[in-house]
């Protein structure tokens, strides 16, 4: 017994499957050898599952729930509602109210399960309705609850009631936003047009207006009932504004990832009355937020590209405040899009370790990413900087060359990992792939250049 408390929990980790929504058959093969074995097997059986499941359904009862026995080996819930089930003419555990919207029957099992996991410590919502206000409410009666993903789900004011479960970690993304290619592994589903075609995505987006205001607004009130302890957020722009963000202290908050549409930039005008001049006073921007955040060290601005919209971080022409700049230089991890505008945005972080400069989109189309030249002004305004940089990734329109070799080089001279990306939609695929850093030998050995130009990486990857 002794032997598989020391040794079993090493020998598990090797064989527990990387894959999303998979478990390892050689996991569940050794689970059936005996008891002990299985025990000792379940925390990683069952440690993420999800629900509702397609094949745990009877004609009696309807969809089932995991047996109470397994609750306390569930770590991460993941409340994922099947889009096939919302159709009409296909419904499915839900019926239609008046106004043709889904409500989902058996949402009584999840909150009766959560608010009696003892170690659940991540809850993942992704459903096509608006999640019952019970569910939020025992949701925040779990003392355990750390991190919060709420993805493709409508949001209305049940939100507020999600408290005072300490979160840690919060990723907040509206209906179809949750592609974005160009950052990191992309689910194939969010690539096919169905996924944008389903009646109920339809009809959200055809309430833009109604619903806009009431998804700001409970959002606002959820983050501020939980910023003073929030150490990461995700957040899109379609959920927030920057007057709401500045008005809110984060003093915990050390990575902040921005994404979605820009968040819309307001000018209120003041008509003093008499014979005083018009006065034009403008709404925080973001810097405002980003002064909020004094353990600020991870930053991404992952916008995707818009032809009616671009973002300027910061005006090369315009002297900048001096607070700004203070935070720019404290950041050690940063992340941009090419939808903003990257002119004199690196020059003052003297501090960069890790930077990102990707090429996003959020529809399934492929953006466009950086061009040679604009790379060659990036990677020498990073060299201006004089930043001890590490960790750089790059997505690029054109083919890599040993110039950009040379180049980085020559700008980034402790640099240790290097990512370059070319858009995927040169290769003639469809859907994007994801590669992994590897070890410099195994990568592309036609590339013999970088070998020579770049002494010290220790980790390469063309892809």
């Amino acid at each position: 017994m002794s032997l598989i408390a020391d040794i079993f929990p090493l020998v598990i980790s090797q064989l527990v499957s990387t894959g999303r929504d998979a478990v390892s058959p050689s996991l569940l093969s050794l689970s059936t050898t005996s008891r002990h074995v299985r025990q000792a097997c379940l925390p990683f059986l069952f440690g993420e599952v999800r629900w509702p499941q397609k094949s745990k359904a009877d004609r009696d009862n309807g969809l089932l729930f995991y047996p109470e026995s397994l609750w306390p080996y569930i770590r991460h819930f993941r409340l994922d509602w099947h889009d096939e089930w919302t159709e009409p003419g296909r419904i499915r555990y839900g019926y239609l109210d008046r106004e043709g919207i889904y409500c989902p029957y058996h949402m009584e099992l999840a909150v009766h399960a959560v608010i009696r996991m003892p170690n659940l410590n991540k809850v993942t919502l992704s459903t096509p309705f608006l999640p019952p206000q019970t569910f939020y409410e025992a949701l925040g009666q779990c003392r355990s609850l750390s991190s919060f993903t709420l993805i493709d789900t409508p949001i209305d004011q049940s939100l507020m009631q999600f408290y005072p479960a300490p979160l840690r970690r919060v990723n907040l993304t509206p209906v179809g936003q949750t592609l974005r290619i160009g950052d990191g592994p992309t689910d194939p589903k969010f690539a096919e047009i169905t996924y944008f075609m389903r009646d109920w995505r339809r009809k959200y987006r055809a309430q833009a207006n109604l619903r806009g205001y009431r998804e700001i607004r409970s959002s606002a009130v959820f983050l501020r009932q939980h910023a003073s302890i929030l150490a990461h957020l995700e957040l899109s722009g379609d959920l927030t504004t920057f007057t709401g963000l500045a008005t809110i202290d984060w003093p915990a908050l050390s990575t902040f990832i921005l994404h979605g549409r820009i968040p819309n930039p307001h000018v209120n005008l003041s008509f003093p009355f008499g014979s005083a001049p018009l006065v034009v006073q403008r709404n925080p921007g973001l810097f405002d937020v980003l002064n909020k955040m004094p353990v600020l060290r991870d930053f991404r601005l992952l916008f995707p590209q818009s032809k009616a919209q671009e973002f300027r971080f910061l005006d090369p022409y315009v002297l900048a405040n001096p607070e700004n700049l203070a935070k720019l230089a404290s950041l050690d991890s940063f992340a941009i899009s090419n939808a903003c505008v990257l002119e004199g945005v690196f020059n003052y972080m003297t501090n960069l370790r890790r930077l990102a400069i990707m090429a996003l989109v959020d529809l399934p189309r492929w953006p466009i990413a950086l061009s040679q030249p604009q790379v060659e002004a990036v990677l020498a305004e990073i060299g201006a900087s004089n930043c001890p940089l590490r960790h750089l990734r790059l997505i690029i329109e054109d083919k890599l060359t040993p110039a950009i070799c040379r180049l980085v080089a020559t700008h980034c001279p402790q640099l240790e990992y290097l990512e370059i990306e070319r858009c995927g939609y040169h290769d003639g695929k469809s859907v994007s792939s994801y590669v992994r850093p590897l070890f410099l030998p195994s990568v592309f050995p036609r590339y013999q250049f970088p070998t020579r130009l770049l002494p010290g990486i220790a980790i390469i990857s063309f892809f």
